[in-house]
């Protein structure tokens, strides 16, 4: 769908993408390296949701791992153990999630593997990032709150750097992955979260995918959470002790040239509280390249809904939108640069329809141009609005990519209009460096 440029700069945004480094040990089957990555942002906006008028802020982190291989077993022994410094500074967010004070310096990175010598399997255990199919559920353990909404019993300053989301490690996992020969490829999973805004969720699930390099992808996933800390962070996740969650997407081309389909459906069920869950959520996209056509557009729409509580009934119908995060770029799924990250809402008891229009000026350059639309479900808090985002991904070089950003949000709902404190139109700018070594 995009030319190969913009697939490895999305890549790299999305994975804030360890995608370089160097070795500086080979030997015998044995090799060390070092791999770095960062971000730097400053940020404006004309109106905050605290109904304060207006916010400034800056953020950046920089992440850097040692990684080892070693052969042993048939196989291959690999590792890798990273920090990561990070921080808040100015008046902190629009959203109020942090202050502006925030800084800090944690362990990101701790894990070790191990991988056949011919690729069919891959078991890994420790402190690492993963991400389930187009990161709808699970994109990384993102969430990154700072001391914005901290405060007698409440505990969810995670180091700030909130839109950047610069922690996505889980703290604890085990992961098996199977890639066989042929079209089959598989996961099975444990991951544990200390991020208290999560309430440190313990989950559990398998994966499994038919791939086929011509037509596309067709997953089915199941999980289960086996804990959550009940009461902890701000308490907005104890319904989702013991749920079920069931997954079933598809993504690919169909083997038509220039066509882009995607699509997932959700279902989340009982659960170990007196209220058991009754939650779906979906989602169908469509996108064409034309190919033949200077800077060669791609015209996009999705359409995508998540459930509401029903108050009347005896079951929980909010959609719970877990380790959600950014997979294929911006609007993936974070949707909406000002409502997904400060103004709400987040993936859950609204619907939302996006239109996208990018274009590849050049080879180091594609430029975007996306049109929300928010509206809610049920009774859900009245979140409704409209979005306009305009922003560029330009490479300036094999290290540095530079992301401009403006942003207009239209409050249409009540509760939107209240937290905003009016219903004028919130003019949001960021400028963004991203760095890979």
């Amino acid at each position: 769908m995009r030319n190969r440029m913009t697939a490895v700069l999305l890549a790299g945004l999305a994975t804030c993408g360890i995608a370089r480094g160097e070795n500086f040990y080979e030997r015998d089957g044995t090799t060390l390296g070092f791999k770095a990555d960062g971000m730097a942002g400053a940020f404006s906006t004309r109106e905050d949701y605290l109904g304060q008028g207006g916010k400034d802020w800056r953020e950046a982190f920089l992440h850097g791992v040692f990684v080892g291989t070693t052969r042993l077993g048939g196989g291959e022994v690999y590792g890798g153990l990273g920090a990561i410094a990070q921080g808040t500074w100015g008046d902190g967010d629009a959203g109020g999630f942090t202050t502006g004070d925030e800084r800090e310096v944690s362990v990101e990175d701790a894990y070790v593997g191990w991988r056949s010598a011919d690729g069919v399997f891959d078991l890994s255990f420790g402190r690492q990032q993963f991400q389930l199919g187009d990161g709808l559920l699970i994109a990384g353990d993102r969430i990154n709150l700072g001391k914005g909404l901290e405060g007698p019993g409440v505990h969810v300053n995670r180091g700030g750097a909130y839109y950047l989301a610069a922690r996505k490690s889980f703290a604890k996992t085990a992961i098996l992955r199977a890639d066989f020969a042929g079209p089959l490829r598989s996961d099975v999973f444990w991951l544990e979260s200390n991020n208290p805004y999560q309430q440190d969720t313990e989950l559990a699930g398998a994966n499994l995918e038919y791939v086929s390099d011509t037509r596309g992808t067709l997953g089915l996933s199941w999980m289960k959470v086996l804990d959550v800390d009940r009461g902890g962070g701000l308490g907005i996740f104890d319904q989702r002790d013991g749920m079920r969650i069931t997954s079933v997407r598809g993504q690919g081309s169909l083997g038509v040239e220039n066509l882009f389909l995607s699509a997932e459906y959700v279902d989340e069920r009982g659960g170990d509280t007196p209220v058991k869950n009754d939650a779906d959520a979906w989602y169908v996209e469509g996108g064409w390249t034309f190919a033949d056509v200077a800077w060669s557009p791609t015209v996009n729409y999705r359409h995508a809904r998540f459930s509401a509580d029903r108050p009347s009934t005896t079951r929980n119908e909010a959609f719970d939108p877990l380790f959600f995060g950014l997979s294929r770029g911006l609007g993936t799924w974070f949707q909406g640069e000002i409502a997904s990250n400060y103004s709400g809402p987040a993936n859950s008891g609204n619907r939302v329809d996006r239109i996208e229009l990018s274009l590849a000026p050049r080879e180091d350059l594609s430029v975007y141009l996306q049109y929300w639309k928010f509206g809610r479900v049920g009774q859900a808090p009245d979140l409704a609005g409209r979005e306009l985002d305009l922003f560029a991904f330009w490479q300036i070089d094999k290290h540095f990519t530079f992301v401009p950003l403006i942003g207009i949000h239209d409050p249409r709902g009540a509760d939107v209009k209240a937290a905003q404190g009016n219903d004028r139109h919130n003019v949001y700018l960021e400028a963004v460096l991203i760095f890979n070594y």
